[in-house]
């Protein structure tokens, strides 16, 4: 069963599901383009599913109502879980995407969109995270690990992300570290150097080293706390 939904009212989707879920009668024929007939189709599919689960991407975050759409993604599962099994989960973009998230959390308490200017880690989506900040213009340098926001970010984000210094930790030729003033290559993890990598479901794996990296390659553990060490030099600490 195929919804086409409307950009930027998957919140509204969302809650009109959770409605009719809760057996509310709705006074509208559709809600952000999908006809109720078709909304009431697909809660009752949900409901008589052994096992359900609900996959959703970056899409469901970078639309209007952002973490809020998450917000009313969790609240449908939960109220599902009153009719059947369901769960929810994130597919994740690039790899180990889950890996950053984990370390965020277990650090901070938060997964992403953390602040540390006061010192101290402060969680704000929509004011902290990466594309608001590039989309209003409040950085002057970017630092990249490990990811591509080139390719992935919105075209006024990347506008402004291209204003200013770039510095990549990759060791890929991509739309960002074509672009890059310095470039930083690591070792690849599981190749050339061991780690640990996350599974999109959160299971943590063990990477081996295979063989030497080339030249003076080195982890990006090793690169970045390098770089921690030149800043507090930098800073008298």
């Amino acid at each position: 069963m195929y919804i086409k939904v409307k950009p930027n009212e998957d919140y509204e989707l969302l809650n009109a599901i959770r409605a009719v879920l809760r057996g509310v009668e709705l006074d509208a024929k559709e809600v952000s383009g999908v006809p109720m007939e078709s909304i009431k189709e697909l809660v009752d599919i949900l409901k008589k599913c052994h096992f359900g689960v609900i996959f959703f991407g970056m899409g469901l975050t970078q639309t209007l109502s952002h973490h809020r759409n998450i917000d009313s993604a969790i609240c449908l599962v939960r109220e599902l879980n009153d009719h059947t099994k369901f769960l929810l989960t994130p597919m994740r973009g690039h790899y180990n995407v889950a890996g950053a998230n984990q370390v965020f959390t277990w650090n901070t308490g938060y997964a992403y969109s953390i602040d540390f200017s006061r010192e101290y880690a402060r969680y704000n989506p929509g004011e902290f995270s990466s594309v608001d900040l590039l989309m209003k213009d409040e950085v002057d340098a970017i630092l990249v690990v490990a990811s591509d926001p080139a390719s992935n970010f919105p075209a006024g984000a990347v506008k402004n992300m291209f204003k200013h210094p770039i510095i990549a930790i990759e060791p890929h030729h991509t739309p960002t570290s074509v672009y890059a003033d310095v470039i930083l290559p690591p070792a690849f993890a599981g190749i050339e150097c061991e780690g640990t990598a996350y599974r999109m479901d959160k299971v943590p794996l063990r990477l081996r080293k295979v063989k030497d990296a080339p030249d003076d390659c080195l982890p990006d553990k090793e690169i970045l706390e390098r770089l921690l060490e030149k800043v507090k030099e930098k800073m008298g600490e």
